[in-house]
């Protein structure tokens, strides 16, 4: 990665954190962006490199406006403030509303003088009546709480598919059809994802979360192939886009309609080898052509649009068979999995996701009647993050179990 990849610039995919809040945002110059309650120029982290910490600041003229300041790094309040007295319980702790003794418009004002977390939690600690006979857990869960109010610092990130994964998952699951993080990297273990194959997928609903993360585990610079089916006349690529791959990895991914490319190949099944051969990538042009020739093949080459180009480059691919299929689809997937199939060579991965397990048992009965798969496996592991603190060691009580992954091994005809 060369220097001016480290570096922030115009025109970027970024991702922005404020504590565990993540948000995709395209940098634009003299542009600004929504955080919460804050509204943000983010003009000062043009030329900053990635993952620096920046500090909102109010605009003088306008109050509503905030301004970035880089910083070394984010204060913890927690250490800032070193309490040192805390309660046994909190049972003679009177909740009444007047515990705090800073009004609102005092809360105010201490935002407009200075927009700092710790000054601002500094003074409710110390204006508080009861804080002192919290627990010690209790006023950390006080702290915590009043820090996520007010904290005003901020990271710029990378986008990357772990944290693009994480923020779709956190933000609505529904728009990645419940895939996780876990759920993710299993897939594309099962698949067999690797830079020199040529991977089939049918995506009906990720947000271009499956086809970014499968085009990033094949890499830059390969002969790696990925044909990206859909039902729809265009393909989400939200995640895809964000990822900001080069020009020669994009290419290597083609999107194509599910039905038009089957119709595609069906009706040219036998007149791909002359009709539609595909040309090598690393395959030099001829450094002689005749001028006539070049001027027909580019008016060709304008007559069909580029849906029907990738059509046939597809079609090329899919008769002489993929390397892996995955489906990640809202619809059932038997019939999907029973028409493309036959795209799949042999002692190759069938992997197949649903966020219910119905329908992948009716996957799995199917797939048992065939005589050319074995290995067929229905799966729900998924990562439990768990809190580890002294005398607080627990699962989190708020997870889902993710969903389920069905993987088969199709057997040489």
């Amino acid at each position: 990665m060369n220097q001016n990849q480290h570096t922030i610039n115009v025109g970027d995919q970024i991702i922005v954190q404020r504590q565990g809040y993540t948000k995709l945002h395209k940098l634009k110059k003299h542009g600004t962006m929504v955080i919460g309650k804050f509204t943000v120029e983010l003009d000062n982290v043009v030329g900053q490199k990635y993952f620096d910490t920046f500090q909102m600041k109010n605009r003088p003229q306008n109050k509503k406006l905030f301004i970035l300041e880089k910083v070394q790094d984010s204060a913890n309040v927690v250490g800032m403030l070193n309490i040192q007295e805390s309660g046994t319980d909190n049972r003679n702790i009177v909740i009444n509303g007047d515990s705090q003794t800073l009004t609102k418009d005092d809360i105010d004002k201490l935002q407009d003088s200075e927009l700092n977390s710790n000054t601002i939690i500094g003074e409710l600690v110390n204006n508080s009546k009861t804080f002192n006979m919290k627990t010690e857990y209790s006023q950390e869960k006080y702290l915590k709480k009043k820090e996520k109010k007010y904290f005003e610092y901020i990271q710029i990130k990378r986008p990357t598919i772990r944290l693009l994964a994480n923020m779709f998952y956190r933000q609505d699951p529904i728009k990645t059809l419940g895939i996780r993080i876990d759920d993710l990297s299993q897939m594309l273990t099962y698949a067999n994802i690797h830079s020199n194959g040529r991977h089939l997928l049918y995506d009906s609903g990720t947000s271009g979360l499956m086809t970014a993360a499968i085009m990033n585990s094949i890499g830059a610079n390969t002969s790696g192939i990925l044909i990206h089916m859909h039902p729809g006349n265009e393909c989400q690529k939200i995640a895809f886009v964000a990822m900001q791959f080069s020009k020669e990895q994009r290419e290597r991914c083609i999107n194509v309609n599910l039905y038009s490319v089957l119709r595609c190949f069906y009706q040219n099944k036998d007149t791909f080898n002359s009709q539609f051969e595909a040309k090598d990538d690393t395959e030099e042009p001829p450094l002689k052509r005749k001028k006539n020739e070049g001027e027909s093949s580019s008016e060709n080459a304008q007559k069909q649009p580029q849906w029907q180009l990738d059509n046939q480059r597809a079609c090329q691919i899919l008769q002489n068979k993929c390397d892996s299929l995955i489906i990640t689809a809202k619809e059932h997937p038997v019939n999907i999995v029973k028409e493309l199939m036959q795209f799949l060579k042999g002692s190759r991965q069938i992997v197949v996701f649903n966020l219910t397990r119905e329908p992948l048992e009716e996957l799995f009965v199917y797939l048992k009647t065939r005589l050319d798969v074995v290995g067929i496996k229905l799966s729900n592991n998924f990562m439990r993050h768990y809190q580890v603190l002294p005398e607080r060691t627990h699962p989190e009580v708020n997870m889902t179990s993710g969903g389920f992954i069905l993987s088969a091994v199709k057997l040489s005809s």
